[in-house]
This record gives C-alpha cells, structure tokens and sequence, in this order.
C-alpha cells in the first residue's frame, strides 16, 4: 500500500464524497467547453447523436466483463423507453442551449432542473410542497429572467433560455424515472438501455442536419463522451460515499469550472445580471435541497 492510498483510507466517506463530486464538476464542464466549441461546425444534434452513440461504445467493454445476459435482462422496458425519450430531449435542448449562450450561464440555467423537481413531485407522487418552497421556485425563476434580460450584449434571448429551460426539465424527468428505474435495475442496466435508446432515437435528426465531420471532431466528440461517462461514474461514487448536503457544495462548484472555461477557451466575462440571477439560482435550488433533507429525516 502505497501513501496516498494510506491517506485515502484514513479519509471519512463524506470527505471522500466531496472530492469525487468536485472531480465530477471539473469534469462535465469539459465536455461541455468540447460540445460548445464544436457547435461552430457541426449541429448539436450531430453532436449529441455522436455523445450518446460514443457513450455506449465506451459502455460495452465494460458490460462484456460483467455478465452481459443479466445486464441486458429487464422488466420495465417501457419505462427505458420513457427515460430514454426523456434523456434525448434533455440532450438536445442542453446542447442547442450551449451553442446560443455563454458556458457557465447554461449551466447555471441547468441547475433549474431542481426547481421543476417540485412541480413534478407534486403531480407525480403527490408531494405537498409548502409556501417556503413554492416561494423558493418563484425565487429561482425571477433569477432566470434577471440572467436574460435582453438588454445586454450578452447574446442571451429569451428563445435561448427557454430551450435551456426546456432541458432542465426533461432532465428534471430524467432524475425521476432513473430514481424509479434504481429500485430494480442496475446502473449498468439503465445506462445500456439509455445508451442503445437515444443512440437510435437521435439517428434521424442526425442525418437530417447533417454537416461533414473531420478526423479532429471526431476524436474531440469521442473525448467529450469520455469526459461524461467519466464525471457520471465519479458522481455515483460521490453520491454512494456521503450524503447530499455535504456534496451540494462540490456540485456547484461546477459553475466555477465552467466561468474559468468559457474565459479561457471562448473569452467569455459574465456580466452583472448574470451573476446576480445565478446567485439567485444557486441560494434558492441549494435551500429547496436541504429541504428534502430536512423532511427525509
């Protein structure tokens, strides 16, 4: 045993929890930066075809080693189905998004997907939210408006935020089928059945918007979706080490990440309303999360 992995050891499995979730936000706003970068030649549907498709190629060494027929046994084929369509719609609206708006403002405008959780809860599970969280989702989306505000040079409009919205909700969906899906399946089991789902689902639009690839896309698309499958796997492992109110820090940092990459690579400088309106986002999504936890106790 060599010294770090005396020091990991004698780490507590929330400190542990917090490390793997700030690795994980370095990690997403690279495939992010990658996607962004490439949207100025190809589509974002070519891209997130190419995300997904990669994603599963990278998936199936993995599968092959461990018990390929019981991963690929499921009962709720429908329900993939669903999450699947879900995670497509979630995809493409992200990566259109990133191509219409700088990096950090798209992933600050993602982490709405926690406010939609609310409304989704109550019709689905029949949640009762209360006036403080209700009061809190009017404050996340008076954050969104204040981060538009189409009377900067920003370059964000509002067709811009709501397909950004649109895929905080669909991930929002997302999260709770896969929630579901966790009571029976195993995690490789969803990620094949997402992979092979939106593989062939984002097919069509693919070929549809069509533009050459390079060798160089290619390779740069294949990087992205290891970057992804990379900062999934090390959110699973910060999620299974530690609870949730101690890695809540470490997820938002992702915002950092994705300010210090869009300054270096695109030369974006966020402006104040953006600032004030992603601090808006991040206080009342961060309160509504240590709500739940609250109640779960």
């Amino acid at each position: 045993m060599n010294e770090f992995e005396k020091i990991w050891n004698k780490l507590s499995p929330n400190v542990k929890g917090f490390i793997f979730i700030l690795m994980a936000s370095a990690t997403f706003p690279i495939m992010g930066t990658i996607v962004k970068y490439l949207t100025l030649e190809l589509h974002p549907f070519q891209l997130a075809f190419f995300r997904c498709f990669f994603g599963l190629i990278i998936l199936i060494p993995i599968i092959l080693k461990n018990q390929p027929n019981k991963i690929l046994n499921t009962n709720r084929l429908k329900l993939h189905i669903i999450r699947g369509l879900f995670g497509i719609g979630a995809i493409m609206a992200g990566f259109t998004a990133l191509s219409m708006m700088p990096l950090a403002t798209a992933v600050t405008l993602g982490y709405t997907r926690i406010l939609f959780l609310v409304p989704l809860a109550i019709i689905f599970v029949g949640d009762k939210p209360g006036f403080l969280r209700i009061l809190l989702i009017i404050c996340g989306f008076l954050g969104v408006i204040l981060i538009i505000n189409p009377n900067n040079d920003a370059g964000i409009t509002y067709y811009s935020a709501v397909i950004a919205l649109i895929g905080a909700f669909f991930v929002s969906c997302v999260k709770l089928t896969v929630k579901s899906l966790t009571t029976s399946e195993a995690t490789l089991t969803i990620q094949l059945y997402y992979g092979i789902i939106s593989s062939i689902g984002l097919l069509i639009p693919c070929i549809i918007f069509w533009n050459s690839v390079t060798l160089s896309n290619l390779f740069l698309i294949f990087l992205a979706a290891i970057c992804g499958t990379i900062a999934q796997m090390l959110t699973i492992w910060g999620l299974r080490n530690s609870t949730t109110t101690v890695v809540m820090p470490a997820d938002y940092s992702r915002l950092i990440f994705a300010g210090i990459y869009g300054f270096v690579i695109f030369n974006e400088i966020p402006y104040l309303n953006e600032i004030i309106g992603s601090i808006v986002i991040i206080i009342a999504t961060m309160v509504i999360l240590l709500l739940d936890q609250i109640k779960k106790k």
